[in-house]
């Protein structure tokens, strides 16, 4: 008995030995962590882990989250701090007392793990990597503090690795891998893009086609269709669209279609080609529109200004559109440009806009095509309003010929009606092709292209006519000559000066002394004239195939033979009516007929040309009109006297238009601020 007493006694000593032991050791490891002799923390909290797994996680969590010692190691930091937080949450009141000494409890403990989380994300933030930030997101989980700034940098990063990929399969792998990341809206639309993008690299209408069987709710599915229709119609002619609307009747384009065709099998808009497109194309899908334009396609509307605003007005005077715009042209192919806040556009004879008032300059329609610009760039459209050549040049030609002469940063060249580049921009100038011809420029020296635009002359010339007829006037070495068609000469450049072609002659110049040639350039009338100031403008022959002529400071006229037809007697020789010449004596004009007797006296400052037996002539500051007889068939009571026609005539007074008769009969009331006739 005695015995057994005595080994229990020992046991119970051991016990509290051993007790003894183990704390001491643990008390002893953070009194090394706290004198920064790590070796010897790390070694007694790996002894203490089994017995007192709180206090030892802990402090091991706190050498492995240090950088002044060889473990730093935050991974380990982290699993330590975890195992710490697991076993203090099923340590006893006890033990808990006991750490407590050492200043652990939760509060530590989640302070430790909060210090590991943020030195774990800075990590991750300095790599900026998706394998950083996702180690990080599942390795100190949910309660981390960064957990979602994690999430948002990683998101943010690999939608911009995808962003820069560029593909499409990148930005898929991104939508299916976050798809709670906030750039999916964004990300989805540039998936749509790119996806039309890698369909249509080789702009086909099969690659368009495909996009949209593939992709039918793609935000992208419009600019297919009108990629289609740009390619089916590439060729803008009434063929290709009617094909088009045949091949894609579902295209919303169609409508577009539908409307080139009209426009351009009426752009003579009468009501007789409105009722034959409608014999051909009986499907024409806007019938109620051809009504209205049948009836007012030979009805004329006359642009008028009232309280400086235009509108037009028909033959009966009526307003036919109101007096609101800033400014209006013509009628030409159905269509009239107006302008407002200098911005133009067209309209119909409906006064619907059917081109926007968003250009700063517009042309009236040619065959179809107009030019147009803004921001001092020009481009072309055709009666629907599509671009057909893209508003990027500095000047655009004519548009009535298959090469359109066009300017490019001081650089001139041609293009077809396509727009596709014929000729580079290589030329300091080009003109307009006339008769087959047009002239370039470069090098300072002209030569001349054709319609195949190749060379008939290369250039060589200092100067060069237009091409009017085939006596084109040329410069070289500083003297005038002619050249044909083929580039051949006529007239040698042998001429000081040379007129263009008038009613037949031409007048040429040399050594102050001038005469006449022909078409042929032979001299039809010998250079003996002597020159005077602005002869090259007044001697050319009328169509009555006469010329004036100096001779002691009077006038007279010549004929084609350089025989005298009325001597120079007179101050001045105006217009050659059927019968009578104007002439001027004494600072006033009077008529004289063809034997030089004076017929009209000289009762006028002013004396017109003869025109439907009525001259307009100016008296006392006034206009009026007088017939062969002198009479004045209308009084001289006007500002000024305008021929509209050969019937009648557009007057002035007080600052106000009207119109009348060869009667002097009003026929449009003398109160507008301006009229404008087709």
């Amino acid at each position: 008995m005695k015995n057994k007493l005595n080994i229990f006694i020992l046991l119970i000593v051991c016990f509290f030995t051993t007790q003894k032991v183990t704390a001491g050791s643990l008390e002893k490891g953070f009194e090394a962590l706290q004198i920064h002799d790590y070796f010897k923390a790390k070694k007694l909290f790996y002894k203490n882990l089994k017995k007192r797994p709180s206090a030892a996680a802990y402090g091991l969590s706190v050498i492995y989250v240090r950088n002044n010692n060889p473990f730093y190691n935050l991974d380990s930091a982290l699993f330590y701090v975890k195992s710490a937080q697991q076993a203090y949450a099923v340590t006893n009141e006890k033990e808990r007392l006991k750490i407590s000494t050492y200043k652990i409890d939760s509060l530590s403990i989640l302070q430790q793990k909060e210090l590991v989380d943020k030195k774990s994300f800075t990590i991750a933030h300095q790599l900026n990597t998706i394998k950083a930030y996702n180690h990080f997101i599942t390795n100190n989980g949910s309660t981390a503090k960064q957990h979602q700034q994690a999430i948002k940098e990683r998101n943010s990063l690999a939608y911009a690795i995808a962003k820069k990929k560029n593909t499409s399969v990148a930005l898929q792998n991104f939508i299916a891998k976050y798809p709670n990341s906030t750039q999916i809206p964004i990300a989805k639309k540039l998936l749509n893009q790119l996806l039309f993008d890698e369909y249509t690299s080789i702009n086909t209408i099969e690659n368009n086609l495909k996009f949209i069987q593939d992709y039918p709710n793609n935000t992208y599915v419009s600019i297919a269709k009108t990629n289609i229709y740009e390619l089916a119609t590439s060729k803008k002619t009434e063929g290709a669209y009617s094909q088009f609307i045949k091949d894609y009747p579902n295209n919303p384009h169609t409508t577009t279609a539908w409307r080139n065709i009209y426009n351009i099998s009426t752009q003579i808009h009468t009501s007789e080609n409105i009722k034959n497109f409608l014999k051909k194309y009986p499907d024409y899908p806007f019938k109620n529109e051809l009504e209205k334009d049948f009836l007012l396609a030979n009805t004329p509307f006359y642009p008028f200004v009232k309280n400086n605003k235009w509108g037009f007005i028909n033959s009966e005077q009526q307003t036919v559109i109101p007096f609101s715009y800033d400014w209006v042209s013509d009628f030409i192919e159905g269509v009239a440009i107006i302008s407002e806040n200098n911005k133009m556009g067209y309209i119909n004879k409906n006064n619907e806009t059917i081109i926007p008032i968003i250009y700063d300059e517009a042309e009236p329609f040619d065959k179809g095509l107009a030019i147009v610009s803004k921001n001092n760039k020009y481009g072309i459209i055709n009666r629907s309003g599509e671009e057909i050549i893209p508003l990027i040049y500095d000047y655009i030609g004519g548009t009535s010929f298959e090469f359109i002469a066009v300017e490019l940063n001081k650089k001139y060249g041609f293009i077809d009606k396509l727009g596709n580049l014929k000729v580079g921009l290589e030329f300091d100038a080009v003109g307009d092709f006339n008769n087959g011809l047009a002239y370039i420029k470069l090098n300072n020296l002209y030569g001349i292209i054709d319609t195949n635009l190749l060379y008939v002359v290369k250039p060589k010339f200092e100067w060069l006519d237009n091409f009017n007829d085939p006596f084109i006037r040329v410069k070289k070495h500083n003297k005038y000559g002619v050249i044909n068609t083929k580039g051949e000469y006529i007239v040698q450049p042998i001429y000081d000066q040379l007129s263009e072609i008038t009613n037949g002659f031409a007048i040429a110049v040399k050594e102050n002394k001038y005469g006449y040639i022909d078409v042929a350039g032979k001299i039809i009338i010998p250079i003996d004239f002597e020159l005077h100031d602005g002869t090259i403008n007044w001697a050319l022959f009328n169509n009555k195939k006469l010329a004036r002529i100096i001779t002691n400071e009077k006038f007279g006229l010549i004929d084609t033979a350089g025989n005298k037809f009325i001597p120079a007697l007179f101050d001045d020789i105006g217009g050659v009516s059927n019968q009578l010449i104007a002439i001027k004596r004494n600072g006033k004009w009077g008529y004289c007929d063809y034997n030089t007797k004076l017929q009209i006296p000289y009762n006028f400052e002013e004396a017109g040309i003869f025109k439907n037996e009525i001259a307009i002539v100016k008296s006392n500051g006034l206009y009026g009109a007088i017939n062969p007889k002198g009479s004045y068939l209308i009084s001289a009571n006007y500002q000024s006297i305008k021929w509209i026609n050969s019937n009648y005539l557009m007057v002035q007074q007080d600052e106000k238009w009207g119109v009348i008769n060869l009667k002097g009969e009003i026929t449009i009331p003398i109160k507008y601020d301006n009229i404008k006739f087709s």
